[in-house]
Order: structure tokens, then sequence, then C-alpha cells
């Protein structure tokens, strides 16, 4: 032995000492550095520690087997750890072990799944679905015979995790058995495979009232249409675990179809006055999302019968939007009742009620809405204001007007809209004169509907406004004149350009995008300058605003700028641009070291819709970055390109991280509405 060895040798010794004998902290930073030494003597003292009382270290361990050298050696002495059924934590540490190592661990667990003992065989099977490799199907198929049922029951789970299409077959024989534990694990399965081709040996089982449960379940993750004349008649059965999982089917199929009309059709045929019985009784649930299902549904159904209930969860702000949304689709059935709880002493039912029938939009309610710009809750008094925005009828002008200079900002907002929207035009002189009231609150806001009425009348009185001493007031002519345009109003911009106030600055950058002349091209150039990277950031908006080749021939060299904040800025305004230049500099911003660059330039691929964008993409969905790999799913939904569904449907089966199955799930409904 020589010296270097002889001194590696004692480390180890050292470290071995340690973790029999040391403390907590002392054993943890042992196995943390015989980790680091790759030896394989440290295989055996690391596994054995995966059985250690300490959490902290059983962690350690397991760090440390996954980055050793000699994996083979290491997934032996963790099979032969599955063996210690005296020890859960070491179990359970070896099996988070293994399902770290991956698909180098898949043939030794197939082995695995033949041995003597069955819980080993079950410990194996559930690793192998962990690992989602699909050369362990086989292994799993033929466990479905297994003499054991919660190791039968455990493939059938497991091949459902896999998504493996080979698997359906095997799975339907079984459904014509005896085996119940069996039947259910497979039903589970199929929920999860998506083959919609077993949907109708599902249907013959709805029979069998033990099945009830998993078959309305699966029905509801892989059924269309059609599907939901065969769920509906359960939301109002006597058990409530069966009532529940029929709301959530009809729910998810529904949701999944994004309310197309044939699926409305096809779920109000099948309803009844039961329905609705069933669905009130839902909404009472304590658990939330069962809830805003049964929420959901009886706005699908659209039956007013289910309104003073519906009503009733308006007061309750975690499902208030919801709601609004359910009776927003009932529409005028609901109004009498919405009338009535224009009154009601709770404040969210008033301010949800005046929404609805704003969004309904009868004019005929605006009489009854126009005192609620009085009520003494500044949400009813917000709300009300865009209802009757919403409404379009000039009769309510006068009252909105006052609310201008409402003490709550959001109030101010709302009757802005409010006047936008409706857009009376014998308003143009008070408003011009409101350009000098001593509130400062209608000086802004006056500005602010001059600009969207575009009055052209108002360009000196807004210029003027320019020199205001609130810096809101300016910042509001600034965005009017940009609304307005024209040559004096670009006037105007310029001498905004060298206001004090940043903001003011940022507002007629961002303004300057609504001029298309060389003139404003080259302002906004000389902007690219400007010492505040905001209001760099502005220009580059604007001249993105402007789009044109003159604005892009400015544009394109910043993606070479030092400052990352920039190189966003440039990714999100040129990424829907008809350019052949674009893409090519898109596609090479994915190998920039700045992850926020990288997440920008993925999520502008998919909106700049080229579909040669597709393989990179693909690529990227194996990255270990979690904001990376969610923006690329998401861009596969905006790319709108078919070849991804097989992709995302594979995520939605398979991924282990619920957030990036959702996203998935949303990028599936973009490319199947398309």
């Amino acid at each position: 032995m020589d010296n270097k060895e002889k001194i590696v040798s004692d480390h180890f010794k050292e470290l071995l000492k340690e973790i029999d004998q040391g403390n907590e902290e002392a054993r943890r930073k042992a196995a943390e550095k015989m980790g680091a030494l790759k030896d394989h003597r440290s295989i055996v003292p690391l596994t054995r520690l995966l059985g250690d009382a300490s959490w902290r270290i059983r962690k350690t361990a397991v760090e440390a087997l996954v980055g050793m050298e000699n994996q083979q050696d290491v997934i032996s002495n963790l099979i032969l750890a599955l063996r210690s059924g005296d020890n859960a934590g070491m179990r359970n540490s070896s099996a988070e072990t293994l399902i770290r190592i991956g698909t180098s661990a898949v043939p030794s667990l197939c082995q695995c799944a033949k041995d003597p003992d069955h819980d080993v065989r079950k410990f194996a099977i559930d690793i192998l679905g962990e690992i989602h490799d699909s050369k362990c199907v086989d292994t799993l198929i033929e466990t479905l015979q297994d003499p054991d049922e919660n190791v039968r029951a455990a493939a059938a789970e497991n091949l459902g995790k896999l998504g493996d299409p080979s698997a359906v077959d095997p799975l339907l024989k079984i459904l014509t058995g005896n085996d119940l534990l069996l039947k259910f694990a497979s039903i589970e399965a199929f929920g999860k495979l998506g083959e919609r081709r077993v949907v109708p040996e599902l249907v013959k089982l709805l029979s069998e009232r033990l099945l009830r449960k998993p078959v309305l379940e699966a029905l509801g993750q892989l059924g269309n249409a059609d599907t939901l004349h065969w769920i509906v008649p359960y939301i109002h059965d006597k058990k409530r675990i069966v009532r529940n999982t029929a709301v959530f089917g009809a729910s998810s199929i529904l949701s999944r179809l994004g309310n197309e009309k044939e699926a409305l059709q096809s779920f109000r045929e099948t309803t009844t006055p039961e329905t609705v019985e069933g669905l009130v009784a839902v909404i009472q649930e304590d658990d939330p999302n069962l809830r805003k299902a049964g929420i959901q549904l009886l706005g699908d159904l659209g039956d007013p019968k289910g309104v003073p209930d519906l009503i009733d969860i308006l007061g309750d702000i975690d499902f208030h939007d919801v709601t609004i949304d359910a009776l927003q689709q009932i529409g005028e059935p609901a109004e009498p009742e919405l009338i009535q709880a224009l009154d009601h002493p709770d404040e969210f039912i008033r301010k949800g009620a005046s929404s609805i029938i704003g969004r309904i939009g009868d004019k005929k309610t605006v009489k009854t809405l126009i005192p609620l710009l009085e009520d003494q809750n500044g949400h009813v008094r917000q709300s009300t204001a865009m209802a009757l925005g919403m409404l379009k009828d000039t009769d309510a002008v006068s009252h909105i007007f006052p609310l201008l200079n409402d003490p709550y900002p959001d109030v101010q907002q709302a009757a802005v809209f409010a006047l936008q929207e409706i857009g009376d035009r014998s308003l143009e002189k008070k408003l011009i004169r409101y350009l000098e009231d001593e509130s400062v609150s209608y000086r802004k806001n006056a500005a602010l509907i001059l600009g969207h009425m575009g009055i052209q009348d108002a360009i000196n009185p807004m210029i003027f406004a320019l020199k205001d001493e609130e810096s809101e007031v300016r910042k509001a002519a600034v965005t009017a004149l940009g609304q307005i345009g024209g040559e004096k109003s670009l006037e105007g911009m310029i001498y905004a350009l060298s206001d004090e106030v940043t903001d003011v600055r940022l507002s007629a950058a961002m303004a300057l995008g609504n001029f298309t002349s060389k003139e404003a091209v080259h302002i906004l150039t000389s902007l690219l300058e400007d010492e505040n990277i905001w209001v760099v950031c502005a220009a580059v908006k604007g001249l993105g605003k402007i789009g044109n080749s003159e604005a892009l021939d400015v544009l394109l060299p910043l993606l070479d700028n030092n400052t990352p904040l920039i190189q966003i800025a440039v990714i999100e305004v040129i990424s829907e641009k008809e350019d052949r230049r674009t893409f090519p500099v898109l596609l090479n911003k994915l190998e920039h070291p700045d992850k926020e660059v990288r997440r920008a330039a993925i999520l502008a691929l998919g909106k700049n819709g080229n579909h040669a964008a597709l393989d990179s993409l693909l690529y990227l969905l194996d990255s270990s970055d979690w904001s990376e790999r969610n923006s690329t799913v998401e861009a596969l939904g905006l790319l709108g390109n078919p070849k991804a569904l097989h992709h995302l449907k594979d995520i939605v089966r398979n991924d282990p991280d619920s957030l990036i199955r959702n996203t998935a799930e949303e990028a599936i409904q973009k490319l199947t509405r398309e």
C-alpha cells in the first residue's frame, strides 16, 4: 500500500468510527464525507445508515448512494435492504434511493418482482412504477397472476402509472374475474392509461355497487360528451361517495372539453330535477374542490332552481368568483333573485349580484343598479360601476361621474372604465373642463377618459396638463396623448420624456409605441441609452408595439446586451413578429447562461408558432430546472403543433410534479381546441 492509499484508508476508518460513535450531526457529516470519497467500501455503511433513526442522516445517505460511481453494487445492497422487514425507515429509504437511481435499477427490480417474499415483490413493483420505464411492462403484466392479492393489485396500479397501451388488454381480462381488489386497481389504472376503448367495458360495471366509485372516477378521466349520460344519474345517488365522485367526473369531462356546446347539451339532456337536488347538497360539503365542481355544474346546468343556494354562496369569499361565473351562465332566469339580492345585508352578496347583472347584459336592470353607486361599501360601488359600464346605458352617466373622485382608487378605476365603455360624447366639454379641477382625481381620470375616446379637441388642454404639479396627472395626460395620436400629440410626448419622474417617462416611452412614424422610432431608439433600465425596457416595448421592420432593426442587436432584463424585454416583444430573423435568434437564446432569459426564449418560441421549434422544446422536457421544464410544457401548448400531444399526455400520466401535470393538461386543452 503506497502512502496515498494509506491516507485514504485511514480517513475511511475515521469516518466509520464517527458513523458508529458520533452524535447526530457528526454522523451526518461523516456520511456526507464518505459519499464524497466515492469509495466502493462506503456502500455497505451508507446502506446501513438508510435505517438510521434520524431522517437527516437517512437523507444524507440517500444522496451519497445516488452519487456513487459503482451503481450495480449500490443496487444490489439496496435490494438486500428491501428485506429489512423490521425497519420501515430502511425499506422506505432504500426504495427512495432506487427510484432516484432510475432505469439502471430496472433489471434487478424485475428479478426482485419474482422474490419468494411477497412484501419484497410488492416493494419492487411499486418502485418500478415510480421509475416509469416501459422495459418493466412485461414483468408487471406477468405479476398480475401473482399468488398474493396485494402484489397483483400493485402490478395493476403501477401499469396505470407507466401508461403503456400494451397493458390495456391484460387489464381488461381482469374485469371478468372475481378478484375484487384487482378489479379496483385495474379500473383505476384505466383512468391513468387514457385509452377510451375501455369505456364500454367500464360502463357494464356500474351495476356492481362496490365498483361504482372507481368506475365513475375512471369514466370522468376518460369520457367525452357521450359518457355524461352514464355519469349524471349518479349525481343524486343516496351514497355520498358515489354522488361526489359522479360530480367530479361530470365536472372533469365538461372542463376538459372546454364546455363546448355539444357537451353542455348532452349534460342538460341527461339531468332531472333530482340532479339539481344532488348538486345543491354537494355545494354544502366541506371539500372545497367538490363544492367548486358542484357550483360549476349548477351553472352548466342553467336551471334557476339552484339560484337561491348559489346566491347564498356569493358571501363566501373563497367561492365568490366561481359562483359569479355560474350565475352568469344561468343568465336572465336568475335575474329576479339577483335583483332581490341587491338589498342583501352581506356586502359580498350585493357586490356579486350587481356584477352578475352587468354581465348578463339586460339594460332593463340599469335603474335597479344605480342606487348601489352610493352604497356605503367601496367594493359594491366598484362592482356596480363596472356593471353599468358593461350595460352601456347613457342614463347611468351622471350617476357614475361623481365616482371619479371616490375616496377609493379601485372605485375611481371602475368609474373610468364605465364612462369609457359608455362613450357618451356629450361629456367632452365637461371632461375638458375637469382637466383643471382642483381635485387631482378628477383631473387624472378626465384625462384617461378623453384619451380613450380619442377627443382631438382635448390635445392642447392635455399638453398643458403635462405641466401639472401632480405626476399622476402628467402620467395620465401622456397616456391619453398616446391614444389620441397625431403630430401635435407627438410633440407632447417629446416634452414628457424630460419629466423628472421616472414613471412619467416610462409612460411616454410606452405611449410612443402608438405612433408609427420614423420620428417615433428615432425618439425611442435614443431612449435605449437612458440611464434608467426601466425606461430602456419601456422603450423596447414601445418599439415592439410599432413592430415594423425599422423598429426590429433597432431591437434585434439588443439581444447582445449584457443586461438580462433588457434581453428578456426584447425577446417578449419579438416573439409574435412575423419576421424571418426572429426565429433563429430565439432558438439561439435557449443556450443563454441566464435561466430567466432561457425561460423567456422558451415561451417566445411557443408564441412564435414556428413548428420547427418542436424538437428543441421536446429536448428541454428533460431539463433539471423546474421553471424551465414547466415553461417548456406551456410553450408546447402555445406552439400549436399536434405532434406534441402524446408527449404532453405522457407528462399528465407520469410526471411526479402535480404543477407540471396541471400545466400539461392546460396545454393539451389549447392544442385540442385549436
